[in-house]
């Protein structure tokens, strides 16, 4: 069922520490402006004025480590909403173990709880270490599983680029995570590099040489190889990247930023993909699919022409469009020196004979910002996703 979304942003609530990561108010401040504090009544009286069943988001920090009266009397708020409404959360899986995890599900069975996400950066007790996160791998399984077992619907915000992280272990933890997924899977799957913050840890550790961010090419082959272990695994790739905003450009000191790295770590995810199906073509493209190919001057394109061994022109014509449309190709970029460049700009890009412009570069796959990606479209967009908002 789809519901319409209210997001309530409360930044680090009940975090028990900050990751070396994180800077939560810098990062959601777009999100929530200078709005007076989230309170049970703030957000009773918003999903009162709903006219249709709504999602009740609460994001920012860890839901379920509040006060267990608080946490109810937030919870309680759907009750003021239209029926059928439910309530989506963010929390540690550190919070579903033990005794007090036990009672902490046993209450939130009598909710109409929409999506419990869980804040899983890695599972690599090296990079959790480094991260200063409280939980460990052994405890988010069995949150997890916990959680699984009591029939709640299940979300998993990880990240890559952390530090001692390395693309094998993201990909290590996807399995992981997979192989704890009902047999129907579909748990929903969040992705997002980290960024060097200004004055968090993370950043004081960069001056200090201690943390090398990965360059940008380096983070988006990653971020595809991740995004396709997952779709084959079987998880919904919900988010993919940090919402832009104005506040996030401003605080970001280095890292593998883009403002549209949830589309390039798409278009990824599908050269390897195909590449991996069909190592020299054909292949058939949805139209929803065309711009990963073909927007960003063809990046796809030429990532495919790497993967391959194809020339681009070949590749090019290995690649046909359902419905019988035709693909033309109409951007070429280049360097100074005359040679072919990468490029990441939105400045240019294909046509294609019965697609309308929409289908590209801007069309079916952009975010609220052009830094995420929601591939699940347009109605999967809650703006919730600003940045950290992992637990």
């Amino acid at each position: 069922m789809r519901r319409r979304r209210i997001a309530f942003f409360m930044p680090a609530l009940g975090c028990a520490r900050r990751c070396v990561y994180c800077d939560q108010n810098v990062i959601t401040r777009d999100a929530v402006g200078h709005s007076a504090a989230v309170t049970p009544g703030r957000v009773r009286r918003g999903v009162s004025e709903a006219g249709e069943p709504v999602e009740l988001c609460f994001f920012g920090g860890s839901f379920a480590r509040t006060d267990i009266s608080l946490m109810t009397e937030y919870l309680d708020a759907v009750k003021s909403a239209p029926e059928g409404s439910a309530v989506t959360f963010s929390s540690y899986p550190g919070d579903f173990d033990g005794p007090r995890g036990l009672e902490i599900t046993d209450i939130l069975k009598k909710y109409p709880i929409g999506t419990i996400e869980l804040g899983v950066p890695s599972l690599d007790p090296k990079v959790l270490s480094a991260c200063r996160r409280d939980d460990d791998a052994d405890m988010a399984v069995r949150a997890a599983e916990r959680l699984r077992d009591a029939g709640f619907h299940i979300g998993v915000q990880m990240m890559t680029c952390l530090p001692r992280q390395t693309g094998e272990s993201v990909l290590r933890d996807v399995r992981t995570l997979a192989g704890i997924m009902p047999p129907r899977g579909g748990w929903d799957f969040r992705l997002y590099p980290c960024l060097v913050i200004k004055g968090t840890e993370l950043e004081a550790m960069f001056k200090r040489g201690e943390y090398v961010p990965p360059e940008l090419k380096e983070a988006v082959f990653t971020a595809g190889a991740v995004l396709l272990e997952a779709e084959t695994r079987g998880f919904n790739v919900i988010r993919v990247g940090l919402t832009e905003s104005e506040s996030l450009r401003r605080s970001i000191a280095a890292g593998p930023y883009h403002p549209a790295f949830g589309e390039l770590a798409m278009s990824e995810k599908q050269a390897l993909s195909l590449s991996r199906a069909s190592p020299r073509g054909p292949w058939s493209i949805s139209r929803r699919d065309l711009s990963k190919l073909t927007g960003h001057g063809g990046r796809g394109i030429r990532r495919l022409s790497e993967l391959t061994g194809m020339t681009r022109d070949d590749v090019r014509k290995q690649i046909h469009l359902e419905k019988n449309a035709t693909l033309h190709y109409n951007c070429s970029e280049e360097g100074s020196d005359g040679n072919e460049r990468e490029d990441f700009s939105d400045n240019c890009g294909p046509r294609a004979v019965g697609v309308p412009c929409a289908a590209f570069g801007r069309g079916d796959n952009r975010g609220d910002g052009a830094q995420g990606v929601e591939p699940g479209g347009p109605h999967r967009r809650d703006g919730a996703s600003a940045a950290h908002d992992r637990a």
